[in-house]
């Protein structure tokens, strides 16, 4: 019977003698498997500087450089699955009579020889034909030499994409000097895409190159490069500029209409009348407006109102996906919000696309335009529990240390004390009450919502009074006070003002301790301002005169040589009025 076995054995005994013996004497790296003495396929044309990646070549490109196994002999992580399917959409490309080199290599490299490339078979046939024994190890040799390389290369970690150097695209074929016509493409409007609207009229989206490398406009940290938006991202294409970076640059942090936002930048605004019984160019009939989209911009109409629903989504970066890279979650986390250092580290030095890190941002016409405002309350609505919010986060504010409430620390949010279903003005509320608050705690605490309520309300109630007293006199001081007195009068009020809202609008039984010491705060900041003008009432001049009939009139020479003193008039309201200090 044939023993299988024992051959696999004899020849595993063999690969591992063999293996020692070369090991001992010459490094993995130096063997060439396709010496002279074993002539495996023909070698290398004569090229200038015996480089395969030379301009020596001719311009006919040799078939083995366009063959995808020339890149995968040496790319084992990749080859055959990514780089075959890459290969592939190379073939029906516009650069498929540029080989690999041109573009993967920086020009500045490739008049360097590299006489490992002269070892490589000319096609996957000849490099996997049958092997003896020892051609075999040596092949396998060949191939642990190659990942112990691409192991111990100087960068942290394996590259799992492409890095293409501006310079490849730049020096040969696409010139950024804008002369000639190699060079247009860095100056001239080019056709990004062109699209056919439902009345059969085509909208042109142009783009220039030379604006979106204006370092000045970029994001903190961000340098871009050509590759930043030209990647492979399908299959079908060896690379291309997919719409979604387009939408995620300038639309992230952006109001619609505004800046690397507004409409302009790539759309030509319609001249077209909405009106669909208008027509366009047609006079117009008195009494009547043509309105189109310039019309409606001069007139101030906000864009959203028609077109809010075409930007969909913020481009969060979702931490997540860091994962998906890298392995250390908490060192890499730690600086995950640190956007200058993200930026260099991915975009800068090319080690990422943006949606690994990004979510995608929407822009067309698919979504609901009437749910896409309806379902956003603060588009027509404030936001009805903003006080509630700043009295459970107990913020610092100006005299008000920071005191959260004392549930924050166990993270009890709304729904916990909300638990009474009431109906008002037909729509069901979540009404909050004390027996939530018995519940958790004991039975005598159902009352102490309705103490909390209580004890702030009057607390309130007397800084209300307090703000009146405030009121009246900064009205009686503008005679007399500085106008720069009654701004810093003002100001207090403000500020006492804002504490006392907070209470108020917020419902002070959401943070008893915080509500307490913003009511004084606010009752503080309107004695304050009291404190203020009083003070400068008791330093003004005091003059025996009194005004008759709009004139001055002093009970005696005394008196009217003070008055001449302190610039002492009467205003429109008969009042004496004294501009000097005593």
């Amino acid at each position: 019977m044939y023993n299988y076995n024992r051959e696999v054995q004899q020849v595993m005994k063999k690969f591992i003698l063999y293996a020692v013996a070369i090991l001992l004497i010459l490094p993995a790296s130096t063997i060439n498997v396709y010496s002279e003495e074993e002539p495996v396929v023909e070698k290398t044309p004569p090229v200038e500087n015996s480089s395969i990646y030379t301009k020596g070549y001719p311009k006919k490109i040799p078939e083995f450089l366009k063959s995808q196994f020339f890149c995968g002999y040496c790319h084992i992580l990749t080859y055959p699955k990514v780089i075959k399917e890459a290969h592939n959409s190379w073939m029906t490309s516009k650069h498929k009579d540029v080989p690999c080199v041109d573009c993967h290599y920086p020009p500045g490299r490739l008049d360097v020889a590299i006489p490992e490339h002269d070892k490589i078979p000319r096609d996957e046939e000849t490099a996997t034909g049958k092997k003896t024994d020892m051609e075999y190890m040596k092949s396998e040799l060949e191939v642990l030499s190659r990942l112990t390389t691409i192991l111990n290369m100087d960068e942290p970690v394996i590259r799992k994409k492409p890095r293409i150097d501006d310079n490849s695209c730049t020096i040969k074929c696409h010139l950024k000097s804008g002369k000639g016509k190699e060079g247009e493409f860095w100056t001239k409007k080019i056709k990004f895409v062109e699209v056919e609207r439902e009345d059969k009229s085509i909208r042109v989206i142009s783009y220039i190159h030379k604006t979106h490398f204006d370092k000045t406009k970029s994001v903190e940290g961000q340098e871009i490069h050509c590759q930043t938006c030209h990647q492979h991202e399908t299959k079908d294409k060896h690379f291309e500029v997919s719409r979604k970076k387009c939408f995620l640059c300038h639309f992230k942090n952006a109001e619609l209409n505004k800046g690397r936002a507004k409409c302009s930048l790539c759309h030509e605004i319609p001249t077209k009348p909405l009106q669909r019984q208008k027509v366009e160019g047609a006079p117009e009939k008195e009494g009547e407006k043509t309105i189109n989209h310039k019309s409606i911009e001069a007139d101030g109409v906000k864009c959203a109102s028609c077109h809010g629903h075409m930007i969909r989504g913020k481009g969060e970066v979702v931490q997540q996906m860091c994962l998906d890279c890298h392995d250390n979650e908490e060192a890499i986390t730690k600086e995950a919000s640190n956007k200058k250092l993200m930026h260099e580290k991915h975009v800068a030095d090319q080690n990422a696309s943006c949606f690994d890190c990004h979510a995608p941002i929407e822009h067309n016409k698919k979504a609901d335009y009437i749910d896409t405002a309806r379902l956003q309350c603060q588009t027509c609505h404030p936001d009805h529990h903003k006080y509630q919010r700043l009295l459970l986060e107990g913020a610092q504010r100006p005299g008000v240390p920071s005191i959260p409430a004392l549930m924050a620390a166990v993270n009890t949010n709304c729904t916990a004390c909300h638990i009474e279903e009431k109906i008002i003005n037909g729509e069901k509320v979540a009404n909050g009450t004390g027996k939530a608050c018995a519940a958790c705690h004991t039975p005598k605490h159902e009352g102490m919502v309705e103490e909390w309520k209580s004890s702030t309300a009057s607390a309130a109630k007397e800084a209300k009074e307090i703000e009146k007293d405030a009121e009246a006199a900064i009205e009686a001081a503008k005679a007399t006070a500085t106008p720069e007195q009654i701004e810093e009068a003002n100001k207090m009020m403000e500020n006492g003002r804002g504490n006392l809202n907070i209470v108020e609008y917020g419902g002070g039984v959401h943070n008893k301790k915080y509500s307490v010491t913003l009511i004084d705060a606010a009752m503080t900041s309107f004695e304050d301002a009291i404190d203020l003008l009083a003070e400068e009432e008791e330093e003004g001049v005091e003059v025996d005169c009194e005004c008759s009939d709009g004139k001055l009139d002093c009970a005696d020479e005394d008196a009217k040589a003070e008055a001449k003193t302190y610039e002492c008039a009467c205003d429109d309201e008969d009042y004496v009025v004294c501009q000097g200090d005593e």
